[in-house]
C-alpha cells in the first residue's frame, strides 16, 4: 500500500476537519512526529495496525496514538464511512468522476467527499 504526499496531506486535513477514528486492525496510519524508530515496510512513516492494543502500548497509549498519528483511510474505509453518513453510490460516483477529471487519485476523490460531509456537519452545528 502506498500513499501519495497529497493523500497524506488530505488525510491530515480530514483529521483537522473533525474526522474521528478509533484504531483498528487493518488501519494505515502516518507517524506525524516520528515516534516509531523502526523502519516501515511500506514507505517512510506509514504503518499498518495489526493489533490496536499492541500499537497503543508501543506509542504510550490511545491519546498519544490519536495525537501523533493520522489515520489514512483506504478506499474501503472511505466507502464505509460515506455510506454510514448517507452518501449513496450515485453521489460517490459523481464525486469520483469529477475528481478524476481534476486529476485526483481515487482516494483523493473519496477524501474530498468526506471533507464535504465534515464541512456540512460543521455548518449544521
Amino acid at each position: 500500500m502506498r500513499f501519495t504526499e497529497s493523500e497524506i496531506n488530505m488525510a491530515t486535513r480530514l483529521r483537522s476537519s473533525g474526522l474521528t477514528w478509533g484504531p483498528e486492525p487493518g488501519h494505515y496510519v502516518f507517524d506525524v512526529n516520528g515516534m516509531i524508530r523502526a523502519g516501515s515496510p511500506f514507505q517512510a512513516g506509514i504503518y499498518l495496525i495489526h493489533s490496536a492494543n499492541t500499537f497503543e502500548s508501543m506509542v504510550g497509549g490511545l491519546d498519544e496514538l490519536l495525537e501523533n498519528f493520522v489515520w489514512l483511510p483506504t478506499w474501503e474505509n472511505c466507502r464505509s464511512w460515506l455510506a454510514e453518513k448517507g452518501v449513496g453510490p450515485d453521489e460517490v460516483y459523481e464525486g469520483w468522476k469529477a475528481g478524476i477529471a481534476d486529476g485526483l487519485t481515487d482516494r483523493e476523490c473519496l477524501y474530498t467527499l468526506i471533507l464535504g460531509v465534515l464541512e456540512l456537519q460543521s455548518i449544521a452545528r
